[in-house]
């Protein structure tokens, strides 16, 4: 009996009469947005830079050096395992030399002792080991790869890597890696990744498109092409930097001219500059982006004083004179 009252009332309360407040509508249903990860451009990856981290204990790298160049194919195959070479040069019988061996010694971590880094130029990849002494050993804790032809004399060892003074700690070092995915009629990206040792560990801690290019294959349009760079902040260049960005491009007419391509013509036209901040996280080990990009510098506007007003004739032969030629921000 109790239950049906409970649907009698139920029943009856949908029901309204004249003057009453209107049935409660549903609520909305909620639009769920997906959530888009904002890529920050001083981390967007490596590119065709191949990167794994590793702990194994190796000899010298002056022994590996030799040991690269050496005739016994059991030696070279010993050597290309203890940096980490890729399998396919680890094949008993297809043992490659390589056609050039280049060791650095340099502080890429805090510690007394000099790392070294042992780079080899094989048939098919640009392999660099990173190696780092500890308790009177050698160990290998990191390789990095780019698999380029040696028939191609764009990519060397030197293109591949450079050492520089770290932008967050002056007195040692980062080593900086380079690596270029091609694609059409010229067009190209430049990947660059800045690596240190901290805490014992390979810590890659920037990765940046730093040029690209895109061109029109028909030559009817402009070439666009960018470059990137980091710097230290001047208002504090120990512990603030920017991440420089600048563009510009080429008339169609000249896109299709070989000396548009090389990189010295390219500076020459870049026009537009942003800087965007950036800070050294401690928790991720990377630089990260503090703020958006805005424009590196800012026209300098003449005061509005009707005492100094420029002459009509001064202005007519100012709007003819050519443009002023921009400052550009020092590369690192």
């Amino acid at each position: 009996m109790l239950a049906l009252l409970c649907a009698f009332g139920t029943a009856t309360a949908q029901r309204h009469d004249v003057g009453s407040a209107p049935p409660t509508a549903p609520p909305p249903k909620q639009i769920v947005v997906p959530q888009i990860p904002i890529v920050d451009p001083i981390n967007i990856g490596l590119g065709p830079i191949q990167f794994a981290t590793s702990n194994a204990s190796v000899s010298a790298p002056q022994t590996l050096a030799i040991e690269l160049q050496s005739s016994d194919d059991r030696m070279r195959t010993c050597a290309l395992a203890d940096i980490a070479a890729p399998s396919e040069y680890l094949v008993r019988g297809h043992v490659p030399f390589a056609h050039s061996v280049r060791l650095d010694f340099v502080a890429l971590s805090n510690a007394p002792e000099l790392d070294a880094i042992l780079t080899v130029e094989l048939d098919q990849h640009l392999v660099s080991a990173i190696l780092m002494p500890q308790d009177g050993e050698w160990h290998r804790i990191a390789t990095l790869s780019y698999a380029t032809a040696f028939s191609d004399p764009s990519t060397t060892p030197t293109t591949f890597l450079r050492t520089n003074r770290a932008l967050l700690e002056n007195q040692h070092y980062a080593a900086i890696f380079h690596a270029i995915t091609k694609g059409s009629d010229g067009d190209f990206t430049e990947s660059e990744a800045h690596l240190r040792i901290l805490d014992g560990h390979a810590v890659i801690t920037a990765s940046f498109a730093s040029t690209e290019r895109t061109c029109d294959p028909t030559h009817q349009h402009s070439c666009d092409f960018t470059e990137r760079w980091f710097q230290p902040d001047t208002t504090d260049p120990q512990h603030r930097f920017l991440l420089v960005t600048a563009t510009g491009h080429v008339k169609p007419g000249e896109s299709g001219d070989p000396i548009a391509r090389s990189e010295t013509f390219e500076t020459a036209h870049l026009r537009t500059f942003t800087c965007q901040p950036v800070t050294f996280s401690d928790a991720t080990q990377h630089f990260e982006s503090t703020a958006a990009a805005t424009p590196c510098f800012i026209p300098h506007e003449p005061p509005h004083d009707g005492q100094h007003e420029v002459p009509r004739e001064a202005q007519h032969d100012a709007q003819h004179e050519p443009p002023p030629t921009p400052v550009i921000p020092q590369k690192n």
